[in-house]
């Protein structure tokens, strides 16, 4: 079946179905549909090896991630779909698993891959200062790892946001607030505080600037150090408090995964949200409007997130050569049924 064959039985011309196939050119839509008929009645199917020999291009994306087992991670892939789609482009999707050498470990598959370019999801910092980041293809960076000027960089608020939040806990009484998961080996404020990336590293910074910007003391017992690629669960988490002799006001968790597993844990141990704990997440993924509670959490709007790496993309795709760029998303408090902020 060819392009041809579609122009004939639509009653158009070869260069309308291009337009078509394309999403370029000016015609009614009554045209438009009626070629999409014929596509679809005759099933023809845009030979992509062939597209790719003609144009350089084969309208595809790519997007390296961990894996799909973190809620934010599912939640990011998704919305790059959606937004490719919207802009023409198609999405492939590489998983590398996590574990020692993060994406870096599939870079030697990626350009036996059809995709025009890729946007690659850092888990861990880059070794020789980014140098993977120099392809033959263009890449775009997200996460909230250095790509020292290698490659455009998409990111989040994670200081910022974190430090807004731990304030707005302590302006409404709390007190004793703790935090999951602090970076493993960082029981130093110092050590903290000079953090430039990572996302647990950057957050936790965000709360201990909050703490003494209200002129309070930082209580390392309450700052729950864990490695996030070594799974652990909402109860074993509630444990810990628990071990403690007493129930902070407020639990602050770095991700909406590890927020949603406390709720959890807390209501099966009777502890009451927001009566006795308040707890707070980060990422507002779609299933933190459906927990009891509902969870209120950080929106660090993940459409915008995933638009910006897109565009910068499909920018390079086409042959934007400028300088690198770094972009930073804004964030939302989204306040929900665990927590009584005033």
């Amino acid at each position: 079946m060819t392009i041809k064959d579609v122009a004939k039985h639509a009653g158009v011309s070869f260069k309308t179905v291009s337009n078509v196939l394309n999403g370029t050119g000016r015609m009614r839509e009554e045209t438009r549909k009626r070629v999409n008929n014929s596509i679809r009645e005759l099933g023809y199917t845009v030979n992509l090896s062939a597209r790719s020999l003609k144009k350089g291009k084969t309208k595809l994306i790519g997007l390296g991630i961990p894996d799909f087992s973190q809620p934010f991670v599912s939640y990011f892939a998704d919305k790059v779909i959606t937004v490719a789609r919207s802009h023409g482009y198609g999405t492939i999707i590489s998983t590398y698993g996590p574990g020692k050498g993060g994406f870096s470990t599939i870079m030697n598959d990626l350009s036996r891959l059809a995709a025009d370019g890729w946007i690659l999801f850092a888990d861990q910092p880059l070794e020789n200062e980014g140098a993977i980041l120099k392809q033959p293809f263009p890449v775009v960076l997200t996460g909230d790892y250095l790509a020292y000027d290698k490659a455009d960089l998409v990111t989040m608020p994670n200081v910022e946001s974190i430090r807004y939040v731990t304030q707005r806990l302590i302006d409404s009484g709390c007190r004793s607030i703790a935090l999951f998961d602090a970076p493993v080996g960082y029981k130093s404020r110092e050590l903290i505080l000079s953090a430039h990336e990572g996302t647990q590293q950057l957050r936790s910074k965000g709360f201990i600037q909050a703490m003494d910007s209200r002129g309070l003391r930082v209580d390392w017992n309450l700052m729950f150090a864990h490695d996030w690629s070594i799974p652990e669960d909402g109860l074993a988490r509630v444990q810990h408090i628990i071990d403690q002799g007493s129930y902070p006001d407020a639990i602050i968790c770095l991700t909406d995964d590890i927020a949603l597993g406390i709720l959890h844990g807390l209501q099966l141990h009777g502890i009451r949200v927001p009566g006795d704990v308040q707890v707070i997440g980060f990422d507002n993924v779609p299933g933190a409007q459906l927990s009891m509670p509902t969870l209120t959490t950080v929106d660090p709007y993940v459409d915008d997130y995933a638009n910006k790496a897109i565009e910068m993309l499909i920018e390079r795709i086409e042959g934007y050569d400028g300088p690198v760029r770094t972009l930073t998303t804004n964030f939302t408090l989204v306040e929900r049924e665990s927590t009584h902020l005033c």
